[in-house]
């Protein structure tokens, strides 16, 4: 689809619907019941960003060598950067979903259908309340989809820039093409860890996977990158093997335990949790990008880690007020057809979610998915 909205129409609806962030003491009640995701299909980003439909970038997890302590920074002039001025819509989602459909079309019934990224978001806002944030939605039958209203990366400070790069080189530095013991039964596993460890960084290739789940009462479909893979994939419950990859400032100090416990921890729990991901591995790097330490957290005890602990997080309350949300968005995004689009924005000064009607605009589901659903 096009990289601009241009309205069809320039019909505005001036009602804008709110539900306040606080008070998040009705949240403090027990969590809604979430579905282990079960995965649907899988998806391939190739280097010039063409989504295949296959496993050619699932990688497999080895973990980095500290003897001596590689620079993440290592490489960054010569990395291959995926041009995020392109819009790319939810298109390699409903490319998958296309493409999958006619083989089990009951499979795609869903309340929701959205990136992971979308449902971290709404789960991490009572406890990032600062952090604004935009969507857009539209309803085609039953189903509500959602996308990203990206803010602009032109903003990055040199130091910003440098830490994002640091994460896509951990990335690099856990990675192989195959699992390690096909390597070592080859006689190849040397040379493979050798390799990685000068592999150019290329934020282009990325491998998905899209499953489906359920909140409380909200079905949702969505899509998430997945770093790596413990061991060969089975033909069930894929996700129990994934690993996430993260990195972060060492903590050489109370408040920097303290910012990692409140914020950080948060998101990887999140991420990890809405994709039914068990393990998150964790880089500590210095100021210079020197990697220190590296450490595995299991998801499933990362809330107990900062339970009953003064200022910090709760599951319940991120998973109650999320199911909130979506029954929010149910009630408001209501007027049927892909040109009609709603704004879904939280507002960190008033602190509250807002949904508008944007009118009728240029549909961001891809023409290939609304002519397969218009024919269900």
């Amino acid at each position: 689809m096009g990289d601009a909205q241009s309205p069809v129409s320039t019909e505005m609806h001036a009602a804008v619907r709110r539900l306040s962030l606080h008070p998040l003491s009705r949240y403090r009640i027990p969590c809604p019941r979430y579905s282990e995701p079960q995965e649907l299909l899988s998806f391939s980003y190739d280097g010039q960003r063409k989504v295949c439909f296959d496993d050619r970038e699932l990688k497999y997890f080895y973990p980095p060598s500290l003897n001596p302590p590689p620079c993440l920074l290592d490489g960054m002039n010569t990395q291959l950067r995926r041009d995020h001025t392109k819009n790319e819509h939810i298109d390699g989602l409903l490319a998958a979903l296309t493409h999958r459909y006619s083989y089990a079309p009951s499979e795609f019934q869903s309340d929701f259908v959205m990136y992971r990224g979308m449902v971290t978001r709404i789960f991490v806002t009572p406890y990032s309340a600062r952090d604004s944030w935009a969507m857009n939605a539209t309803k085609v039958g039953p189903t509500i989809y959602i996308e990203d209203v990206p803010k602009s990366q032109e903003g990055q400070s040199d130091f910003q820039q440098k830490m994002t790069y640091t994460g896509y080189k951990f990335e690099t530095l856990c990675l192989l093409d195959r699992p390690s013991q096909q390597l070592k039964h080859d006689g190849l596993l040397d040379s493979a860890l050798l390799s990685r460890s000068s592999s150019a960084v290329d934020t282009n290739r990325e491998y998905c996977s899209v499953f489906r789940t359920r909140l409380g009462s909200h079905s949702i479909i969505s899509g998430a990158e997945v770093d790596c893979i413990d061991q060969e994939k089975p033909g069930t419950a894929p996700n129990r093997l994934y690993r996430e990859l993260k990195t972060t400032g060492v903590l050489d100090n109370p408040r920097k335990v303290e910012v990692f416990e409140r914020h950080k921890l948060l998101k990887f729990w999140a991420q990890s949790f809405i994709a039914g991901i068990p393990t998150v591995t964790v880089g500590f790097r210095d100021n210079d990008g020197i990697l220190r330490s590296v450490q595995d957290f299991r998801t499933q005890d990362i809330p107990r880690l900062v339970r009953h602990k003064q200022g910090m997080w709760q599951a319940n309350v991120c998973m109650n007020f999320a199911h909130q949300v979506l029954h929010f968005i149910k009630k408001y995004v209501v007027e049927e057809g892909p040109e009609m689009q709603y704004r879904i924005a939280y507002d960190s000064v008033n602190q509250e979610i807002l949904i508008s009607a944007l009118g009728k605009l240029e549909p961001f589901l891809t023409r290939e998915y609304l002519a397969l659903v218009a024919q269900a």
